[in-house]
């Protein structure tokens, strides 16, 4: 009995250290955005996706994912969340993007406890079509010494 009441609230401890509360607002950026919403535009990253390497157990990455409103209306991010605790979307647009112009995504991973390969998404939510893009950060994670 105590070793599936241990089994659970580790279980629980990792489904709750996996969540992020980023998409929080939302709704609220989709009702203020709603008109831009039904018109689409296009999004094109420099990279989908980060290789940082070879880090040490509870090293920090940081990297900015760089990208163009590609397409001919206003772009608008509506959500940017990772799926886990440990990636956080730093910072990123708010505000809507002209065609041509550009924006960044910075991102922050916190390699404690993440021993082995690591593989994580970034969702990004925009008045696109298909209306998420997911780019990643991948790489080692190696034990401390």
């Amino acid at each position: 009995m105590n070793k599936l009441f241990f089994g659970a609230i580790i279980s629980l401890t990792i489904a709750s250290s996996c969540t992020t509360n980023s998409g929080a607002n939302l709704e609220e950026r989709k009702q203020e955005y709603a008109q831009y919403v039904d018109e689409p535009s296009e999004i094109t990253f420099e990279e989908t996706e980060y290789n940082f390497g070879t880090v040490v157990d509870g090293d920090m990455v940081k990297h900015t994912f760089k990208f163009t409103n590609s397409g001919d209306k206003e772009l608008v991010l509506l959500d940017v969340k990772s799926t886990c605790g440990c990636t956080v979307p730093e910072d990123w647009p708010k505000q809507p993007i002209a065609p041509g112009e550009g924006g960044e995504i910075k991102v922050i991973f916190n390699s404690n406890n993440k021993v082995g390969a690591v593989n994580k998404g970034i969702r990004v939510e925009a008045n696109t079509n298909p209306s998420v893009t997911t780019v990643s950060i991948i790489g080692t994670v190696k034990a401390a010494e």
